[in-house]
This record gives C-alpha cells, sequence and structure tokens, in this order.
C-alpha cells in the first residue's frame, strides 16, 4: 500500500459494529531517561491480553521503538493508535467504547 494511501482503514467486526483497530507504541530504551519502558510494555501485554480474550482482533501486534515519547514520565504510560487515516469517526469511537471495557477489567 503506497504512503499516504487514504484508503486503508483496518477494522474488526465486534457483533455487529466495526471498530477501528487499535495498536500499541512502546518507546524502548534509546534513552537514559526511559530506564523502566519495560514497565510500560508489560502494561501494554497485560491490557492487549485482556482485550484478545473480551474481543479478538482489536489491536494489532505492539511495535516496539527506540524513542520514548514522554513514555518515562509515569507508569503505564502508553500511546495507542487508533485506526488510520481511513477509518470514519464511528469506528474509531466504537474502538474506544470496547478499549474502555477492557480498560474496566484491568483497572
Amino acid at each position: 500500500m503506497p504512503f499516504g494511501d487514504s484508503s486503508y482503514a483496518p477494522t474488526v467486526k465486534i457483533g455487529e459494529e466495526y471498530a477501528a483497530q487499535l495498536m500499541f507504541v512502546i518507546g524502548g530504551n534509546g534513552s537514559s531517561k526511559h530506564e523502566h519502558w519495560d514497565q510500560n510494555l508489560k502494561f501494554a501485554v497485560k491490557v492487549q491480553e485482556k482485550a484478545n480474550e473480551l474481543y479478538p482482533g482489536l489491536f494489532k501486534p505492539i511495535i516496539l521503538r527506540s524513542s520514548t515519547y514522554n513514555q518515562y514520565v509515569s507508569k503505564a504510560a502508553v500511546i495507542i493508535e487508533v485506526g488510520a487515516t481511513g477509518n470514519t469517526l464511528d469506528q474509531t469511537l466504537i474502538s474506544m467504547k470496547y478499549l474502555a471495557k477492557v480498560m474496566d477489567e484491568i483497572l
């Protein structure tokens, strides 16, 4: 798929709804500021495992990067990408509904 293709819209069907897929982006230890990056990764894995149990396919695989993204600022600081350029606002809002249910189970 070419860069900038606005037709890319990763979705998953949950019940009768189509939700934009989610993806964790976790900054690694590319910086001395972020020596506890693995705690953020463990949190993301925990959330993603529960999501896979409740709503298979809601999350795409976790992406690890060497950047910190300010994720060293607090515990469980993560980035969650929601869909892509082709997803609709409705699809992203549906995703948030299911993410909230997952987080309710985790927290």
